[in-house]
């Protein structure tokens, strides 16, 4: 349990790091403030913020679930659920790639 509590406090930190990054740069990008350095920004930052928002939401649904003594064995279901979102989000970024 130590192990999620830690992946758990650590995405915790780049997710609220990468998501006050993302919205600043489209909020930069709406309002036409450095609209260059926003659009790569939001290029490079989609993957990066889907990958530890899935690992914030999964330690944290987890967390929830499962007992302190055992692993739960809804750890397989949460992970294999995070995989599969993940890959979705990589196969539309590059399917459709944004038009920006």
């Amino acid at each position: 349990m130590s192990n999620i509590k830690n992946l758990h406090d650590v995405s915790a930190i780049y997710f609220f790091i990468l998501a006050f990054i993302y919205v600043f740069a489209a909020l930069a990008f709406r309002n036409g403030f450095m609209v260059d350095i926003a659009t790569l920004a939001m290029r490079i930052l989609d993957m990066p913020f889907a990958l530890v928002a899935l690992m914030y939401g999964g330690s944290t649904l987890y967390m929830q679930i499962s007992d302190d003594e055992t692993t739960s064995p809804w750890a397989m279901v949460i992970f294999a659920v995070c995989l599969i979102l993940f890959g979705l989000v990589v196969f539309l970024n590059f399917a459709f790639p944004s038009q920006l």
